[in-house]
């Protein structure tokens, strides 16, 4: 049976991540909660590094992959990004079907660090 729940949950909590570092969020069981198949993100970047977002998909809950269609959730993202220019954002995304979802944040101007708060919605 289908609902029209919108699911939300914090994945990262203010994580410093290094540069040139990454870190990849714990598996989010789509099973039950992706009925519709509408996911967004929102996050706040600080920090003097450059963020991209991206995601991993599983139908086994082991191995997690990039699917080869995946486009990138947000790349080049700076505390002075954003529509108020003040390191917040807010995208939709929509990735293949499948079972669990992991999402991704790298520091990708491999000089400074970076501190991320990232929620997830999904319906």
């Amino acid at each position: 049976m289908s609902n029209n729940f919108v699911h939300t949950t914090r994945l990262l909590a203010a994580e410093t991540i290094a540069a040139g570092s990454s870190s990849t969020t714990s598996a989010i069981d789509l099973r039950n909660i992706a009925q519709q198949g509408y996911f967004s993100i929102q996050l706040l970047v600080t920090g003097d590094g450059t963020a991209k977002v991206e995601y991993q998909c599983s139908n086994n809950n082991s191995v997690f992959i990039e699917p080869e269609s995946a486009v990138d959730i947000i790349t080049g993202f700076t505390k002075t990004s954003g529509p108020g220019s003040d390191g917040k954002g807010f995208y939709s995304f929509s990735p293949e079907t499948c079972g669990w979802l992991k999402i991704k944040v790298s520091e990708t101007g491999t000089t400074q660090a970076i501190v991320v708060t990232l929620d997830i919605a999904i319906q």
